[in-house]
This record gives C-alpha cells, sequence and structure tokens, in this order.
C-alpha cells in the first residue's frame, strides 16, 4: 500500500484533490458560460471572489508558516 499524502491541517489527500476536482469544474462551466456569451449569475461571480480570496490567503498562510 503506498504512503497517503496528508496535507496541510492534516487534511487527507482524497478531500484536497475532491476540491481541486470540484473547482475546476465549476471553472470549466464559468468558462463555458462565457464563450456562450451569457451573464454569469451574481452568486457565481462572488463564489469565485470568495475561492480566489481563500486561495490567496491560503497561500500567504504556507509561504509565512516555510519562511
Amino acid at each position: 500500500m503506498k504512503n497517503k499524502l496528508i496535507y496541510e491541517f492534516g487534511t487527507p489527500q482524497e478531500v484536497i484533490w475532491g476540491g481541486h476536482m470540484v473547482i475546476g469544474i465549476f471553472f470549466i462551466y464559468i468558462g463555458y458560460e462565457l464563450i456562450m456569451k451569457r451573464k454569469i449569475p451574481e452568486y457565481m461571480v462572488l463564489t469565485m471572489i470568495v475561492l480566489g480570496a481563500l486561495a490567496f490567503f491560503y497561500h500567504i498562510h504556507i509561504w509565512y508558516e516555510n519562511f
């Protein structure tokens, strides 16, 4: 059996990878809506802003902890 990867805060790899897949599907959908020239609903725009802010602050936290 392979060693399981454990991420920051003890999060198992399945949770991280699953989250990346869900977010990737979300961005594919947003991209499709933009290509079809459809208006993106406000709640999706807010979701993108929140996800971007979370990613930014998470990576700042990781960077700070490693230096």
